[in-house]
C-alpha cells in the first residue's frame, strides 16, 4: 500500500534520535561534576584524612541514594543497566573504610563506644572509661592524707612551708585547676558518631555493589535484549521505518509522551554488562587489598608517600569516572549500532487507503537526548510527580467522517 507514494518521495524535516527509558548512560555533564566532587576529596583522604570526613559521608549518602532510586525505578532489569550499574560506588567504599579503620586505630574501638553510650541517658559510662577525670589539687592532697595518715608534725610543717612557697610562685595554678570546667571530650564523641555512619554506610555500599554485580551476571546470560530509541519524527500515524541498511523497524509507542520509538539489538547494553561484572569484581579485589593496607601499612612509607590510604579504590574510582565521561560524549554523538543517518518513514493514516513515505535524517541524541533518556530511567518510580498526570479527560474524536 506504499507502492505509489515510493515513485514520489517526499522529503521529512531532519530530527533527532534519543534512547527511551533507561536505555542511556549517565550523562557525561553529570559525571564530571561527579568527578569534580571526588576528585578533591580523594587527595584530601591522601593528604589530610581528617578534613575530608564530612565531604566523604556527604558523597556517600548521594551515591547511596541515587544507587537505590536506580535500582527500584529499573528492577535490574539487564536492558536498563546503564542507568542502575554502580561502578561509581567503589569511591565511596573506600572512603568509609578509610574513616572507619583509621579512626578505629587512632581512638580505639572501647573508647569510641563509651563516648558514643555517654550521649544515651540513663546509660553508665563503663569503669574502663577514656574520659578520667583529673583530680584537683584539693582532692590530690586529701588523697595523699588518706595513704599516709601516720605523717610526723615536722614533716607536717615542711609539706606546708613547700606549699605555701608553691603558692607564692604559682599564686593562679590552684585557681585556674579549681576553675577550669569539667568537659566531656568532644572531639572523641564526633569521631565515634563518624566513624558508625561510615560503617553503615560502608555495609549498604557493599550490599548495593553485590546485588548488582549477581544480577550483572543473570542479565548477561539473558538472549535477545532490545531497547527502543525514539524521535520526534515517529509520530503522526507512522508505522515503520527503514534504513540504508535495507534493515526494517517497526514504530510502537513510548514511556514518554506523544513520540514513537523503535526496538534495536541491545548490543551496548550487552557490553556493559560484562564490563559491569568485570568492574565490579576487581572494584572488589581493590577493597580486600585496601583493607589490608588500612590494617597493616601503620606508619609505613613508599617513596616518601604514606601507605596507609586506600590507592587502589581512589585510582579506580576516578579512573572509572574517567571512562564514564569520555563514553558519554561518544556516545551522545552516534546513532545506536543498525541505524543510519538516513531513513524512510511510512505513514497510514486511518481514514486513508494509501500511506506515505518520507525520506529524513536522524541526528544523534546529543547531551540533551542523554539527559531525558537517563533520567526517564532513573525517576521512573516517582510516578505522577515525574512524569506530571492527565488534568481532565478530553472527549475522543470521531475516526472518520
Amino acid at each position: 500500500m506504499f507502492n505509489t507514494s515510493s515513485s514520489e518521495i517526499a522529503l521529512c524535516e531532519d530530527t533527532y534520535l534519543r534512547p527511551d527509558r533507561g536505555g542511556a548512560l549517565i550523562p557525561w555533564l553529570y559525571a564530571l561534576f561527579l568527578l569534580l566532587f571526588h576528585l578533591p576529596a580523594c587527595i584530601i583522604r591522601a593528604v589530610r584524612w581528617e578534613s575530608a570526613q564530612y565531604l566523604a559521608l556527604v558523597l556517600a549518602i548521594l551515591s547511596i541514594s541515587l544507587t537505590v532510586l536506580s535500582y527500584q525505578s529499573t528492577h535490574l532489569r539487564a536492558a536498563e543497566v546503564l542507568v542502575w550499574m554502580p561502578l561509581a560506588l567503589i569511591l565511596d567504599v573506600g572512603a568509609m573504610l578509610q574513616m572507619a579503620v583509621l579512626i578505629v586505630e587512632k581512638h580505639g574501638i572501647q573508647n569510641l563506644g563509651v563516648a558514643l553510650r555517654n550521649t544515651i541517658p540513663g546509660i553508665k559510662p563503663p569503669a574502663y572509661s577514656s574520659r578520667q577525670e583529673i583530680p584537683s589539687v584539693s582532692q590530690a592532697e586529701e588523697q595523699k592524707d588518706a595513704t599516709f595518715p601516720t605523717k610526723s608534725p615536722a614533716l607536717a610543717a615542711h609539706s606546708g612551708s613547700i606549699s605555701n612557697y608553691e603558692a607564692s610562685v604559682h599564686p593562679s595554678s590552684r585557681g585556674d585547676s579549681e576553675a577550669r570546667p569539667k568537659r566531656p571530650n568532644d572531639d572523641i564523641l564526633k569521631h565515634a558518631v563518624v566513624a558508625l555512619f561510615a560503617f553503615i554506610f560502608l555495609l549498604i555500599l557493599i550490599g548495593l555493589q553485590l546485588a548488582g554485580l549477581v544480577l550483572a551476571v543473570q542479565g548477561r546470560r539473558q538472549k535477545g535484549l532490545t531497547v527502543k530509541w525514539c524521535a520526534p519524527a515517529f509520530r503522526d500515524f507512522a508505522k515503520a521505518i527503514t534504513t540504508g541498511d535495507c534493515q526494517a523497524y517497526e514504530i510502537g509507542p513510548s514511556s514518554s509522551n506523544g513520540i514513537g520509538c523503535i526496538d534495536v539489538p541491545a548490543r551496548h547494553q550487552e557490553d556493559w554488562l560484562t564490563g559491569t561484572i568485570i568492574c565490579l569484581s576487581a572494584s572488589i579485589a581493590f577493597q580486600v587489598i585496601d583493607m589490608v593496607l588500612l590494617r597493616c601499612a601503620h606508619g609505613k612509607k613508599f617513596r616518601g608517600v604514606k601507605m596507609q590510604r586506600p590507592w587502589l579504590t581512589m585510582f579506580g574510582g576516578v579512573l572509572i569516572l574517567v571512562m564514564l565521561i569520555a563514553y558519554g560524549v561518544f556516545n551522545a554523538n552516534r546513532l545506536p549500532p543498525g541505524v543510519t543517518n538516513t531513513v524512510w518513514i511510512y505513514r497510514k493514516e486511518p481514514c486513508e487507503m494509501l500511506g506515505r513515505v518520507c525520506q529524513g535524517n536522524l541526528k544523534s541524541p546529543g547531551l540533551r537526548g542523554m539527559i531525558i533518556g537517563w533520567s526517564d530511567g532513573l525517576f521512573d518510580s516517582w510516578g505522577s510527580v515525574y512524569h506530571g498526570s492527565r488534568l481532565s479527560h478530553a472527549a475522543p474524536l470521531s475516526s472518520c467522517y
